[in-house]
């Protein structure tokens, strides 16, 4: 069965790759944007639907998940056709990962990493900002905790992105999302989405930047209920979460200072002002 689930997964990659084509316009001129499919989209359906009957009893969960992306489809074919191909990189994965614990194949994933950081690159302020105060000053985690494809180091030249993304995720025990308008529209963000959404054993935390409403989130904010990043009752909640989580003995005085310098980080941001990059 295990085989015939990831045979059966690889089709529809390999179908996706060769027959689906994923299309973005931008006028730059007009300020417009399109977004399309192409490709022989009732085939795909087709082998997903095998896919789906396929996985039901050993990922029931994934296969509900599959079946609510695929019905919202046509509302919107650019975004979901990447959410889609995400979880089905998920189950792929989450089948080889099977064959190791078998002692089939060798292990060669990386360390184990505690946070991964789903965002658009054109938030790597806001992003930063959380990364220095909130997980590295307020919480006292280190580099080597956390996964985020701002770090150049994080993924090395030549290695397959989507795959090293759902390895990555495997691996972190939470999955934080920096919701924003540019990551509503970026096509790798989606497919980090749909990867996230498959994983059923990750703590899924997704923050909501200040250019952005709830319900913009659309289905997101449905499955995973959204906070705002300034919110800092919300901040203070992450942070007794992680501190029990991993058994860290909190403090709160270095906790609070490190939360007003990224809410200082953010309103400067908001009003437009120069921030280092590095700050």
């Amino acid at each position: 069965m295990d085989n015939k689930i990831r045979q059966q997964a690889l089709l529809c990659k390999e179908f996706a790759d060769k027959q689906i084509k994923s299309l973005r316009m931008i006028n730059t001129a007009m300020g417009t944007e399109r977004t399309a499919v192409r490709g022989d989209i009732k085939g795909y359906e087709s082998l997903l639907n095998s896919l789906r009957e396929t996985i039901k009893d050993k990922y029931p969960l994934i296969e509900r998940q599959l079946s609510e992306v695929m019905d919202k489809y046509d509302s919107n074919p650019y975004r979901y056709q990447g959410i889609i191909e995400s979880i089905v990189e998920v189950i792929i994965s989450l089948e080889l990962q099977t064959k190791i614990s078998d002692g089939k194949v060798k292990d060669a994933t990386h360390e184990s990493r505690k946070f991964f950081i789903s965002h658009s690159s054109e938030d790597r302020i806001i992003v930063n900002g959380f990364i220095k105060e909130i997980l590295k000053i307020g919480c006292g985690f280190k580099d080597s905790d956390i996964f985020c494809t701002l770090d150049p180091t994080a993924i090395r030249t030549g290695d397959d992105f989507r795959e090293k993304i759902v390895e990555n995720m495997k691996s972190c025990d939470f999955i934080l999302l920096f919701i924003s308008e540019n990551y509503m529209k970026s096509e790798i963000c989606h497919n980090e989405m749909g990867a996230a959404w498959a994983l059923e054993s990750k703590r899924i935390l997704p923050f909501v930047l200040p250019d952005i409403t709830f319900s913009q989130m659309g289905f997101l904010n449905v499955v995973k209920q959204g906070a705002s990043i300034t919110d800092k009752c919300k901040l203070d909640e992450f942070y007794k979460e992680v501190c029990e989580y991993y058994s860290i003995s909190s403090d709160w005085p270095c906790f609070n200072k490190a939360k007003e310098d990224f809410t200082g980080i953010i309103n400067q941001f908001s009003r437009g002002t120069d921030i280092d990059k590095n700050s």
